[in-house]
C-alpha cells in the first residue's frame, strides 16, 4: 500500500503531497493541469525513463518519493536474484520504506531508498512487485502476449505465478550451464593446442630429473677437476711440509716440542698448560694430514670423471635456456605442465559432469513446464467467462471472449496466449486488437483488471484514464466496477469522468495557475464537502453555481455508499 506521494518540481507540478487511502482514491483536474505529471511520476518509481526536459523550468531537479507500506510475506516470496532484493539490503525497516527518483536538470538521475543511492532496476522491482500500473497506452499493451499472459497468470492464481517465476529461474540455470559447457570446450580447444609441448615439456625435465642441490654439487665438482694438476701440488706441498717423510716435518717437530716440555713440566707444574696446547696443536695437525692425504687421494678420480660432470650440466643449461631461465624456474614450468595436463586429461569428465547437471535441470524444467500450461489451459476458460460476466455490466451484453493457449515445441516448451474476441453478435472473432473499438478496448481492460485484481489481492492499482472513450451509462458502471475493485484494496485511479470521480474514498484535484514569474503552474488539493460538489459540476460541465449540476453532483456523491 502507498501511504504517501511526494512530488517536486516536475514539469508543471511545483510541490505535491498525495495521501492514498485504502479503497479509491481519485485524481481530476482540467484539461492540460498535470494530470498526466502525476501518473508519469508514479512511472518513474516504476523504472520509467528520467528525461531532464521533465524537470521544472528554473528547477535544479525533480524528486518524486513515494512511502510503501509492505505488507507481510512479501521479501519471502522474491527469487535470491531479484532485484527487488537491493531494496531489502538498503531499508532502514522492512515493513515500510521509502524509494525515490531524483531527476537533475543535469546530470544523472538517481533512484533511492529510504535516502541511500540504490539502483533504478532495483526500485522498479520493489514498486513493480507491489503496484500494478494501467496508464492511458495500456490498450496496446493489453493486445501483446506477455500482458495477456501475465493476466491469466494472476488469475490462475499464486501457484501459476510462482511457477512462472521458477520456470524463469530454470531457463537461466540452463542458459548458465550452456555458457559454462561452451566455456569448458573452449579451454579444452586452447589446451589441446598446449598439449604437444606441455608433454614436450614435461619429458624432458622427466629426462634429464634436475635437482638443485646435484647441480650446485656438479659446479663445485667441476671446478675442483678442472684444476687437479694445481690442487694436487698444493696437496703435495702441504703433505710434505707437514709430514717430511717423517723428518723435518711439522709434525715431527710438534712431537720433539711437546716431549721436550714433558721434561720440563716435571721440573715445573706451571708448564702443564703449554703443553696441553703442544698436544691439541699435535692433535690438530695430524688431522690436518689425514684430510689433505685424503684430498690428495680424491683428486685421482676415475678417468672421465670431469666429461661426465661436464655432460651432466650441459643438460642443465639445455634445460634452462629452454624453459628458464634457472632449474628453479625450470622445474616451477613443469609442475605447472602437469597440473594443465592433469586438467586436460580430466576435462571431459568435467564436462560430463555439467551436462549431466544440465540434464537434471532440463528435466525439472520441461515438467515445470507441463505444469503450467495444465494450470493455464484450465484457467483459461474460467478467465474467459469472468470476463464476459464483466463486460455485460460494461454495456457489452453480447461481447464472447476466448482464451486461447498454445505452447511451442522449444526444449524447454514456451506458452503463448492470445485473447480473441467477438465485441457484437453476429460478428466473426478476430485477435482482440482487431475486433474491438478504443472504447471497448477500455472495458474489455478494465474487465481483464478487474478479474486479475481479485486474484492479486496483495498489490495496489494504479488507474490513468482507463475510462477512455467511455460516457454516459456505461461511465456510471464503470465507477462502481473500479468502486468494488478499491474494496480491501487500493486504487488509484485518474479521471476525467464525473461518475467515477464521485465514488471515490478520497479525491484529489489539480488546479492550473501561474507564478510570480509568469511560468504555469499545478497545485494539488484534497477536496471534500462543497470544494468537491463543485469540482464534480465542473466535471459535468456547468458551473458551480447551476442548481441543476450541483443536484446531480450531490446525486452522484450519494451514490458513494
Amino acid at each position: 500500500m502507498i501511504r504517501e506521494i511526494e512530488i517536486r518540481d516536475l514539469v508543471v507540478i511545483e510541490r505535491a503531497h498525495i495521501e492514498p487511502v485504502e479503497g479509491l482514491t481519485a485524481i481530476t483536474g482540467e484539461t492540460g493541469a498535470g494530470k498526466t505529471v502525476v501518473a508519469q511520476a508514479l512511472g518513474l518509481l516504476a523504472g520509467g525513463p528520467a528525461d531532464a526536459k521533465a524537470v521544472r523550468p528554473g528547477a535544479k531537479h525533480a524528486l518524486v518519493q513515494a512511502t510503501v507500506a509492505v505488507p507481510d510475506g512479501f521479501w519471502d516470496s522474491l527469487d535470491p536474484d531479484d532485484p527487488a532484493q537491493q531494496v531489502r539490503e538498503l531499508a532502514e525497516d522492512d515493513a515500510e520504506v521509502v524509494v525515490a527518483r531524483r531527476v537533475p536538470a543535469e546530470g544523472r538521475a538517481r533512484a533511492l531508498v529510504d535516502g541511500q543511492v540504490a539502483s533504478r532496476e532495483g526500485v522498479a522491482a520493489f514498486v513493480g512487485g507491489l503496484v500494478r500500473f494501467s496508464g492511458q497506452h495500456e490498450q496496446r499493451r493489453l493486445v501483446g502476449p506477455t500482458a495477456q499472459m501475465a493476466i491469466l497468470d494472476a488469475f490462475a492464481g499464486p501457484d501459476a505465478v510462482a511457477l512462472e517465476a521458477r520456470l524463469r529461474g530454470m531457463r537461466r540455470g540452463l542458459a548458465q550451464l550452456d555458457r559454462q559447457v561452451e566455456e569448458a570446450r573452449e579451454r579444452r580447444e586452447r589446451a589441446e593446442h598446449e598439449r604437444e609441448a606441455l608433454e614436450r615439456l614435461v619429458a624432458d625435465v622427466d629426462e634429464v630429473g634436475p635437482d638443485i642441490a646435484e647441480e650446485e654439487a656438479l659446479l663445485a665438482e667441476r671446478a675442483r677437476l678442472a684444476h687437479a694438476e694445481r690442487l694436487a701440488g698444493a696437496a703435495a706441498s702441504a703433505i710434505a711440509l707437514l709430514d717430511g717423510d717423517g723428518e723435518g716435518g711439522a709434525l715431527t717437530a710438534a712431537g720433539k716440542a711437546m716431549r721436550a716440555i714433558e721434561q720440563a713440566a716435571e721440573l715445573d707444574p706451571s708448564l702443564g698448560e703449554v703443553l696441553a696446547d703442544l698436544a691439541a696443536g699435535e692433535a690438530a695437525l695430524q688431522e690436518a694430514l689425514i684430510g689433505v692425504r685424503r684430498y690428495a687421494d680424491d683428486l685421482g678420480a676415475e678417468p672421465g670423471r670431469l666429461d661426465w660432470v661436464e655432460e651432466r650440466l650441459s643438460r642443465y643449461d639445455a634445460l634452462s635456456r629452454r624453459y628458464g631461465p634457472g632449474t628453479d624456474a625450470v622445474m616451477a614450468r613443469a609442475e605447472d605442465a602437469r597440473a594443465a595436463l592433469e586438467a586436460l586429461a580430466t576435462g571431459v569428465s568435467g564436462d560430463d559432469a555439467i551436462a549431466a547437471e544440465r540434464d537434471a535441470l532440463l528435466g525439472k524444467a520441461i515438467a515445470a513446464a507441463g505444469e503450467l500450461l495444465a494450470l493455464r489451459e484450465a484457467a483459461a476458460p474460467r478467465l474467459a467467462s469472468a470476463v464476459e460476466a464483466a463486460l455485460q455490466d460494461l454495456a457489452m451484453a453480447g461481447a464472447t471472449l476466448r482464451v486461447e493457449v498454445t505452447s511451442d515445441d522449444a526444449e524447454v516448451p514456451r506458452d503463448r496466449v492470445s485473447l480473441v474476441m467477438r465485441a457484437n453478435p453476429g460478428l466473426p472473432e478476430a485477435p482482440l486488437a482487431d475486433a474491438a473499438s478504443g472504447g471497448e478496448l477500455s472495458r474489455v481492460l478494465l474487465a481483464l483488471h478487474a478479474v486479475a485484481a481479485a486474484a492479486d489481492p496483495g498489490v495496489a492499482w494504479v488507474f490513468d484514464e482507463v475510462d477512455a472513450g467511455i460516457g454516459g451509462v456505461t461511465a456510471a458502471v464503470v465507477g462502481e466496477r473500479l468502486a468494488e475493485m478499491a474494496m480491501g484494496r487500493q486504487v488509484l485511479v485518474i479521471t476525467h469522468l464525473p461518475q467515477v470521480a464521485a465514488v471515490a474514498d478520497r479525491h484529489y484535484r489539480l488546479v492550473k495557475g501561474t507564478a510570480d514569474d509568469g511560468r504555469a503552474i499545478t497545485t494539488i488539493e484534497s477536496v471534500e464537502g462543497d470544494a468537491l460538489v463543485d469540482e464534480i459540476c465542473r466535471m459535468l460541465g456547468s458551473a458551480a453555481d447551476d442548481s441543476a449540476a450541483r443536484g446531480h453532483a450531490q446525486e452522484l456523491l450519494a451514490r458513494r455508499g
